[in-house]
């Protein structure tokens, strides 16, 4: 009687190293899955972004520069011109820098994770009652 409950007490253990062993090799699969799928989007990603960011930046030297020509049509006073464009334009973009800021650091309004912490309550409810242990001692 005494090898049968050592078996039982073994059996726990060992359904839930199997366990563990294919959550595990289920996200290893997904992870592979999705390093394949963001390898393919890397370089085109890049390339986006650089040219995004070239863009940008000439985009802004001809507002600066078409801006400085309007302010120095208002007046000939020497502040201005281009420089004062460009301290307006700055301004704007420290401005949109808090603004983003605000919102990046905002907590989230929903749970996030919602189905992955379910799932884990539902594994430990599981576990607690199929655990040999528990049950051994509440029929004591």
């Amino acid at each position: 009687m005494n090898e049968s409950n050592d078996e039982s007490d073994l059996a726990f253990p060992k359904g839930m190293a199997a366990y563990l062993r294919t959550r595990l090799q289920l996200a290893s699969i997904e992870t592979q899955e999705a390093l394949t799928h963001f390898k393919g989007k890397v370089g085109p990603l890049f390339l986006v972004l650089v040219c995004a960011t070239g863009s940008y930046f000439l985009i802004l030297a001809v507002l600066v520069s078409l801006l400085g020509k309007l302010l120095s049509l208002l007046g000939k006073h020497p502040i201005l011109g281009w420089e004062l464009a460009a301290l307006l334009l700055a301004g704007l973009h420290i401005a949109l820098i808090f603004a983003m800021k605000k919102r990046i650091i905002q907590k989230p309004t929903i749970p996030l994770y919602e189905y992955s912490r379910a799932e884990l309550e539902h594994d430990r409810e599981w576990i607690k009652e199929n655990n040999p242990k528990n049950r051994n001692s509440s029929a004591d």
